[in-house]
């Protein structure tokens, strides 16, 4: 083969892996950005469920000095613990999303299959041990 030959043929091999080697740096990409995108989510909504503790935090403090009288500190504490409640549920949707779905039954599958597995090396290992033993 020439020079030329083999340059066009590493030229064109590349050319091959740049392509098929594409998308899956592109889904790459997209999966971290979409990563990041929930990390950056689950980090506002921990800032603001902060804030939400604080809050009630000062309201129940105003109310033991006697600065607030007893029923607005009910309402305002009832609104701040409605919202807290909301961004504890949103956090727990986004962990949800996160974590692959498994199933009871699922795991319980995996369990027997591993179960099995070594009682079948242990059965294997019992086999060849008095064999080995006397030889």
């Amino acid at each position: 083969m020439s020079i030329a030959g083999l340059l066009i043929s590493l030229l064109l091999a590349a050319i091959a892996i740049a392509i098929v080697a594409r998308p899956l740096l592109r889904s790459r990409r997209g999966g971290q950005q979409e990563n990041a995108s929930r990390q950056q989510q689950r980090e506002q909504l921990r800032t603001y469920y902060e804030r939400v503790l604080t809050n009630i935090r000062d309201l129940d403090e105003d109310f033991s000095t006697g600065k607030q009288s007893g029923a607005d500190h009910q309402e305002e504490r009832e609104v701040w613990l409605q919202r807290g409640i909301i961004l504890l549920r949103a956090l727990d949707e986004l962990d949800k999303e996160q974590r692959p779905p498994s199933s009871a039954s699922e795991a319980d599958s995996i369990d027997r299959a591993i179960e099995a597995a070594v009682a079948a090396y242990r059965e294997t290992a019992n086999q060849d041990a008095p064999n080995s033993g006397r030889g």
